[in-house]
């Protein structure tokens, strides 16, 4: 039973990378075409500015999660965050399923 669930997970890292690219793309292009830096476009900024329909999910997670965690969360730079977590999904994604075949 543990085995297929893990095989469901690893397709799930796999498939959901070109979304975490486009994402850091997409932050990308805001800073090329605004004030924004690398830096200084938060997730939290992002999601604020130019992805207003995830502000309920936001507002949800801060009344189930703890805030100081979710506050150093939405302060990391999107472009950096995403990409990173990009590369460490599909590698573990990868991963479990060559070592889980």
């Amino acid at each position: 039973m543990l085995i297929p669930a893990l095989r469901i997970f690893a397709y799930v890292c796999i498939w959901t990378t070109p979304i975490q690219a486009a994402i850091a793309l997409w932050g990308l292009g805001i800073v090329t075409l605004t004030e924004y830096s690398i830096l200084s476009l938060t997730n939290i900024e992002f999601i604020r500015n130019y992805a207003g329909f995830f502000l309920p999910i936001v507002e949800w997670l801060y009344t189930w999660f703890w805030n100081a965690f979710l506050d150093w969360l939405f302060s990391l730079p999107i472009i950096i965050h995403q990409t990173l977590k990009a590369i460490f999904t599909t590698w573990l994604g990868f991963w479990i399923l060559k070592r889980f075949r």
